[in-house]
């Protein structure tokens, strides 16, 4: 059953900002510098959403950016319009409220969705979110999504940040919850000073996680060391370098042998001092003695008049 809501003028010393429903404790408490802007040029579009608790008294749902922004640009004014939702409003209705309130806007990122899953779980059980609220929010009606969304509200507040920025993937999010949290802190902050892409993120986790186990060092201790501190604070080497240079060290740090390998075999191609139109590869991860040896020829005609040499060389 739908309950009713009703547009009105609210004195603004009249409502609770308790942020007990806010989908994003994590961010910081200065509203959104774009949409400051936004309210400035033309007022807010999307009202607050008040629970009233009294005939003079409500609790802010959703829009605690919206009337901070309010009363910043306009100090003097009392009053607000906002949407009201009835006191008697079920538990159930207030969730679906935060839901397409924030859909609005576009889709619920991972850490939004784990919040709105956190206050669901505070009244329903989690087949009853799943089927209810899963839909809604563009996910498939599985309970494990709930359980999986709902483990990254233990990363730090950067780092939930960061995942609702989209500049750390969610895969790369839930593989940080297997780290100390001065791990995944030093690799976020790499992540960030590098604007690492999420292919990127991965790798660097991964040699960095593997190679500090090898040594038996935290990630931490691995990448504050000389070696690799030099690489990250090079006065002159750009940001694609740095990370050229960082894969390329640990690399060589985590396979010892098959990077001397690869060096020897490089070097031994190059003296060779092949055309532009040849190349050599080696098998993979030298797992056989074999070599693949690529011709690029102009047109199909040219390697006819070639061919019963190149028969010749690989009979």
């Amino acid at each position: 059953m739908l309950h009713k809501s009703s547009f009105q003028v609210i004195d603004i010393k009249t409502i609770e900002d308790t942020k007990e429903w806010s989908l994003h404790p994590f961010l910081a408490p200065e509203p959104p510098v774009g949409l400051l802007a936004s309210i400035q040029r033309i007022g807010i579009l999307q009202p607050p959403i008040l629970l009233q608790l009294s005939p003079d008294k409500y609790q802010l749902l959703c829009g605690h950016f919206r009337l901070l922004s309010q009363q910043i640009i306009n100090p003097s004014d009392t009053q607000i319009t906002c949407l009201i939702l009835e006191e008697d409003i079920p538990l159930k209705q207030i969730l679906y409220t935060l839901a397409e309130d924030q859909l609005i806007t576009g889709n619920l990122s991972s850490i939004e969705k784990a919040y709105f899953f956190k206050y669901c779980l505070n009244y329903m059980e989690l087949d009853e979110i799943s089927e209810s609220f899963l839909p809604i929010i563009g996910d498939k009606a599985q309970v494990h999504t709930i359980k999986k969304l709902s483990r990254l509200l233990t990363l730090e507040p950067e780092l939930q940040v960061s995942v609702h920025d989209g500049k750390i993937s969610e895969k790369t999010a839930q593989e940080f919850l297997s780290l100390t949290s001065s791990d995944r802190l030093m690799l976020h902050d790499i992540f960030l000073d590098l604007e690492l892409g999420g292919g990127k993120q991965n790798r660097l986790l991964t040699l960095s996680k593997d190679l500090a186990y090898r040594v038996g060092k935290t990630i931490k201790e691995l990448l504050s060391s000389s070696k690799y501190r030099e690489i990250l604070l090079h006065p002159e080497m750009n940001k694609p370098q740095k990370i050229a240079n960082l894969f390329t060290v640990l690399q060589k740090n985590l396979f010892p042998q098959s990077s001397s390998a690869e060096e020897g075999f490089l070097k031994t191609v190059h003296k060779m001092d092949l055309p532009a139109a040849c190349s050599i590869t080696h098998s993979q991860s030298f797992e056989r003695d074999d070599v693949s040896v690529t011709l690029t020829f102009p047109s199909l005609s040219i390697v006819k008049n070639h061919i019963q040499a190149i028969k010749k060389i690989v009979a």
